[in-house]
């Protein structure tokens, strides 16, 4: 039992160490500095945003599925301490990756439907 109490901490730090590093690059997509412009306002007009997701689609997709596997593995963990049991585990297994699938599928139909801008 250690040895999965081990790697389910494992997976919980690296994806902590992804979500800071896309994060911060999420976040930066907003700093006006860095972009030459004025305001933060001038980074949330429909054309920015939508070149951003043109550009960086990729790496809030990759957000998306980190964050969602993160805090999904975080509730796992706090649900498998709660009760042992074969049946137990499974049930809590299955139901984990069924949820990520389904979130990870909606956030996949949504970078990916973007209509174009007109």
């Amino acid at each position: 039992m250690a040895g999965k109490a081990s790697s389910l901490q494992i997976w919980q730090y690296i994806t902590a160490i992804l979500l800071i590093g896309l994060l911060g690059f999420h976040l930066l997509q907003r700093v006006p500095w860095i972009w030459g412009v004025s305001t933060i306002d001038q980074t949330l007009t429909a054309a920015w945003v939508y070149s951003d997701y043109v550009h960086y689609g990729w790496a809030l997709l990759l957000l998306a599925y980190v964050a969602l596997f993160h805090g999904l593995n975080g509730v796992r963990g706090m649900l498998l301490e709660l009760h042992q049991g074969r049946l137990y585990e499974i049930t809590i297994n299955v139901l984990f990756w069924i949820v990520f699938i389904a979130f990870a599928v909606i956030a996949t139909a949504t970078v990916a439907k973007l209509p174009p801008l007109h």
